[in-house]
């Protein structure tokens, strides 16, 4: 069964501590048995999000049939943060974007005007916007359904289906707006059936945070939901498919 994680990270570093380079990251990938994965920056959160963006466009190219990137901007910034997503996303080489608020420090409410035109463009590039969740006080998860909520045209993923506070909430929150998606990168297997119970299989999505650590994440997360005691049939929406529509692959 083909795999596809959702949730990566490729940087040169997260703080202080390196992280896997991209020929660790490709072996993982080969080792465990991923055959594509979407790459998020880690210092695009607190550094020079067009460097970030640039590295990340570099690891893609060098690896086409492999990585998937996601941009990444600063809502603060304001209309500087919309002409950059608008031009990365134009590029047609971005098939996401991804946000974390926590560590950039904004609440969405706080810079609505900005995360509405920010929203628009994703919505007119039909992109999923994927946001981490699960940790207050700028991440909850109640937080980043609003926006679903507020622009049903936008495709919004919870990037970590509630973390572990927020799991229950997140699959009733799916389940009500049907533009809000669950990437499984958190949830321990039993939580798993209750989310696709809750959501619908082709709601939830597998993820890993691999990339801030090795290659032992990547795995413990893929057992995750191979014991999660799924059909076939919903353990392939789960590891493929749905991603294959979210990020238009087949297209």
């Amino acid at each position: 069964m083909p795999i596809i994680d959702f949730h990566c990270h490729l940087d040169d570093g997260w703080g202080d501590e390196p992280t896997p380079g991209r020929d660790a990251f490709i072996a993982a990938m080969d080792q465990i048995g991923v055959d594509k994965a979407c790459i998020f920056t880690l210092q695009g959160f607190y550094r020079d999000t067009q460097a970030a963006n640039e590295r990340l466009l570099q690891h893609a190219n060098a690896e086409p049939d492999r990585l998937i990137p996601f941009v990444t901007v600063d809502p603060k910034l304001g209309d500087i943060a919309i002409q950059e997503l608008d031009l990365y996303l134009g590029t047609g080489l971005f098939r996401g974007v991804k946000f974390h608020s926590w560590v950039q420090s904004f609440a969405p409410s706080i810079v609505h005007e900005t995360m509405s035109d920010i929203l628009d463009c994703v919505s007119q590039y039909d992109v999923p916007v994927l946001f981490h969740d699960g940790t207050p006080p700028y991440s909850t998860s109640f937080q980043i359904a609003d926006l679903a909520r507020q622009f049903p045209k936008a495709k919004i993923v919870l990037g970590h289906a509630g973390l572990s506070d927020y799991v229950f909430a997140a699959g009733q929150l799916a389940a009500e707006l049907p533009n809000l998606y669950l990437c499984c990168c958190g949830p321990k297997a039993g939580e798993l059936p209750y989310l696709i119970q809750c959501a619908g299989s082709e709601k939830v999505l597998f993820g890993s945070d691999f990339g801030i650590a090795d290659w032992t994440l990547l795995a413990d997360r893929l057992d995750d939901v191979q014991c999660a005691n799924l059909s076939e049939a919903a353990k392939e929406s789960v590891l493929y498919k749905n991603a294959v529509r979210l990020l238009r692959l087949a297209d």
